[in-house]
């Protein structure tokens, strides 16, 4: 779907576009009828000019993300304000891409195509099966509890390290990255004791920070 408040500009995109035959385009003179059409229409890609009256790129992108038939629809902005500083800030709010105007129109297609083939393939990553991630949480927790009584009483690091290793690689792959960042640095605070770089005082406050987040973690489950 192709979104420009210039009607010269829809057609021009739209004729280069139909020598793709893979391709079907429509377009939409606001960035109103883009929300609306964009729910109906379900497209594999957007592509929104950013200076428009009414809804401009931005609101339209924070209106598309903001329903839930509409949020993963990924957006490339076609725009004159393509400089690195105005891409950076397009790309912290979550644009896929920035296609500059003017257009070169020999390349739109490819450019079209690549953003296409960018979202098919992250539309077909695999997800991770249902391991019970809130169970193993809470089994890691309860022992990772029991081992900081033993380390603290002298006890080898050895168990705790196998389970904070395995923590990292789980937590991380199911999109905690506070968790896996916070194992990985126990784990890292770990190696450093065995190299006799850090103390055990230093491991009992990296645990307790582990151990902190996943209680967080599991009192956010519960509300």
């Amino acid at each position: 779907m192709h979104i420009d408040d210039d009607p010269a500009m829809l057609k021009i995109v739209a004729a280069v576009l139909s020598v793709d035959p893979t391709l079907e385009t429509k377009g939409c003179l606001s960035g109103e009828e883009g929300v609306r059409a964009a729910a109906e229409w379900q497209p594999d890609l957007i592509l929104s000019d950013v200076s428009m009256p009414g809804v401009g790129g931005l609101e339209l992108l924070e209106r598309l993300r903001n329903r839930a038939s509409t949020m993963g629809i990924p957006v490339v902005f076609t725009t004159a304000c393509s400089q690195l500083d105005h891409i950076s800030r397009f790309m912290s709010h979550g644009v896929s891409g920035v296609i500059a105007k003017p257009f070169n129109l020999r390349e739109l297609v490819g450019s079209v195509r690549r953003y296409l083939d960018l979202a098919a393939m992250e539309h077909d990553e695999p997800v991770p099966p249902d391991v019970q991630i809130d169970q193993r949480f809470r089994d890691d927790r309860a022992t990772l509890c029991g081992f900081r009584q033993s380390f603290a009483a002298g006890d080898e690091a050895g168990p705790m390290r196998d389970v904070v290793h395995k923590l990292v690689g789980v937590a991380g792959l199911y999109g905690y990255e506070a968790i896996s960042e916070s194992a990985a640095q126990l784990e890292r605070e770990l190696e450093s004791l065995a190299r006799g770089i850090a103390t055990r005082v230093d491991v009992l406050q990296r645990l307790d920070e582990l151990l902190s987040l996943l209680d967080r973690d599991q009192e956010a489950r519960r509300k």
